[in-house]
């Protein structure tokens, strides 16, 4: 079996009891980020073999885990919170969906976990993860613009002060922007672009009010 497992995004006790419980009893862990994973692994002193399966893995990579799963068992992991939100997870899906039963075991989401925090209804929402680097930048925006739903993205300290120049020149947007979500310096801040002040430390995560 396959298991694509949600671990915390921060706070190392939001790991479930179910979550645990497989990862003690696979024999394999697949991990976006073997250094993360082993920290959250040691947390629990869950002693497993930790293989790197990040946005790079190609054939060869895949091939070894086809392999592996003959006689083994195996769960994935991403560095925080759910797979496949921002992360290579679906790569192990798309390949053994047709031959391998592979079970999910939800948990934590920086998405959810902002959301339950909004002042505004969150029924329906646009997620568009980080917005590129470079390229596609001016599009991206233009999305956030003239979405009919709030949108929620992700963004990193590196480039949140440049993110939110460019949103609050298309519009000062009123949003939510919760920071290091479950960590110990966690903040959450309500109001226009223009008001809220950002300490650079950290990842965020944005709903853009529409």
């Amino acid at each position: 079996m396959l298991y694509i497992v949600a671990t915390p995004i921060g706070n190392l006790d939001d790991l479930s009891f179910r979550a645990k419980q497989i990862l003690e009893k696979v024999d394999i862990v697949l991990a976006e980020d073997t250094r993360v994973t082993r920290k959250l692994l040691e947390f629990y002193n869950i002693k497993k073999e930790i293989i790197r399966f990040d946005e790079h893995a190609d054939e060869e990579k895949l091939k070894l885990v086809e392999n592996l799963l003959k006689e083994k068992n195996l769960a994935f992991v991403s560095d925080a919170g759910t797979p496949n939100i921002s992360d290579p997870g679906f790569k192990l899906v798309k390949y053994f969906k047709e031959n391998v039963e592979i079970i999910p075991i939800p948990g934590p989401s920086a998405i959810t976990t902002l959301i339950s925090v909004a002042d505004i209804p969150m029924d329906k929402f646009l997620f568009l993860g980080f917005p590129p680097a470079k390229k596609k930048r001016k599009k991206f925006f233009e999305e956030v613009l003239n979405s009919k739903y709030p949108v929620v993205i992700y963004e990193s300290n590196h480039r949140i002060k440049k993110t939110l120049k460019e949103l609050q020149e298309l519009e000062d947007f009123e949003c939510i922007i919760g920071r290091e979500l479950t960590k110990k310096f966690e903040t959450i801040s309500y109001g226009k672009i223009s008001e809220i002040k950002i300490i650079e430390k950290g990842e965020f995560v944005l709903i853009i009010k529409r």
